[in-house]
């Protein structure tokens, strides 16, 4: 049996077609190795290969065996964990009062509504779960250029706005800054692992996204998403010599930033200066954007273990608020199960991160997890009233076909490298 006709047979077993490959490739190089080692012992060339197969083994067990050890794989305890997540997600779409904002009979219009985000939530999980995402390596540069076009689009020719965003509204879907970030980060995933990429080039691809969403201006994803790309720049290939002067300077920066917070203040646009003097001063601001303050802490502090006696109707409950509709629907137990579940899905792809090699796959699973992240840890503390307000959305809680999409896109990248986690490399 000659050396080709044995790794025939073993990956004849071998189910998945990427790890067939894998296999193949690892197989062929022991083999190559062990018939120079017999080779150097005086064996023939002939000989030498004989013994490098029958020291494999049966084809037929082998290849059984790495069948079993490079199957694609699926975490069913993330996919159960989002799942938990998305029906939490209908508790404050069923229990608010969309009458105050929306007029009486829209209740059913609104969980329909949800129904829909789910199904297209969970197919695009499912959908991109399947697809290989070392693929998207090759179109980086496209996503990117898509991203920084939709910015620019958003920025330069919106045909409407909401809350002083330029938004871009196509019948009854409307398209914000949000919409841009799964292509920003997927190429940002595949720069930071190029060992070709040169700190000029980060700098500029970096900083340009973040230009074009203070021009919409989009104060939350602009935050959001420069921490989801200083997480990715600290994971990179660049040295340590390198990530700490860029740390430095951008730190230097911030505290300028916060010591002429005055002088920038002008700067700002006037509700989003009023946002601001709302949250630090909501006494002074009670009948106007200190409002929104004053009333989440009256609701959590009338709301109890299974929620509130007498419910208070307040806008956006089943959006931006979403975390304090629950809690005064159904209580402060199973808010905390609720946040026990957004750690959990946190941590199961920071378990998945730190087994992976430097990689495109990695960086994928570190962007989700941050992005995801901060969201999450952002939305929660604002409506408990540690931070200021901003539509910032809680994964899978919030309403919207937005914030369910932006991440499904997340979770089924994640799976999708966890899917084909087995045959990673340092380049996949």
């Amino acid at each position: 049996m000659s050396s080709e006709q044995f790794l025939q047979q073993v990956t004849e077993y071998i189910r998945s077609k990427e790890a067939k490959i894998h296999v193949e490739k690892e197989l062929r190089h022991h083999l190559k190795v062990s018939k120079q080692a017999w080779e150097k012992r005086g064996y023939s060339a002939a000989d030498a290969e004989q013994k490098a197969i029958m020291e494999m083994g049966s084809a037929a067990k082998l290849g059984k065996s790495m069948n079993k050890i490079h199957r694609p794989k699926w975490d069913f305890w993330l996919i159960g964990t989002i799942c938990f997540l998305i029906l939490a997600g209908f508790i404050p779409v069923m229990t608010f009062d969309s009458s105050i904002m929306y007029g009486d009979g829209m209740q059913g219009y609104f969980i329909e509504n949800k129904i829909f985000h789910t199904i297209v939530g969970l197919l695009t999980i499912t959908s991109l779960m399947f697809y290989d995402y070392r693929k998207m390596q090759r179109y980086s540069l496209l996503l990117y250029s898509l991203g920084c076009l939709l910015l620019a689009m958003l920025a330069f020719m919106p045909n409407t706005a909401r809350n002083g965003e330029a938004m871009f509204a196509i019948g009854p879907l409307a398209i914000s800054g949000w919409s841009a970030l799964p292509f920003l980060l997927v190429a940002l995933a595949h720069f930071f692992t190029k060992p070709s990429f040169k700190l000029w080039q980060a700098m500029f691809i970096c900083l340009l996204p973040i230009w074009l969403i203070l021009q919409l201006p989009n104060l939350a994803l602009a935050f959001i998403y420069t921490a989801v790309m200083s997480v990715l720049f600290f994971f990179s290939r660049f040295t340590r010599k390198i990530k700490q002067v860029i740390g430095g300077l951008s730190i230097a920066f911030l505290g300028c930033c916060i010591l002429f917070f005055d002088l920038y203040a002008n700067q700002l646009a006037p509700y989003q200066l009023a946002r601001l003097n709302g949250f630090f001063s909501p006494q002074m601001y009670a009948d106007a954007e200190g409002y929104d303050y004053l009333n989440l802490q009256k609701i959590i502090a009338n709301s109890g273990w299974f929620g509130a006696e007498t419910p208070i109707a307040f806008r956006e409950a089943h959006t931006i608020y979403a975390f304090v509709q629950i809690i005064q629907a159904v209580g402060f137990g199973v808010s905390i199960v609720i946040i026990l579940l957004l750690l959990g899905v946190a941590s199961r792809i920071l378990w998945i991160f730190r087994t992976m090699p430097l990689s495109f796959g990695k960086m994928l699973a570190l962007a989700a997890v941050a992005l995801y992240s901060f969201q999450s840890i952002y939305s929660i503390l604002m409506v408990l009233g540690y931070l200021p307000i901003l539509e910032v959305p809680l994964p899978f809680i919030s309403y919207g076909i937005t914030p369910m999409m932006l991440n499904a896109i997340l979770i089924g990248l994640v799976l999708s490298v966890y899917r084909r986690k087995s045959v990673m490399t340092a380049e996949s």
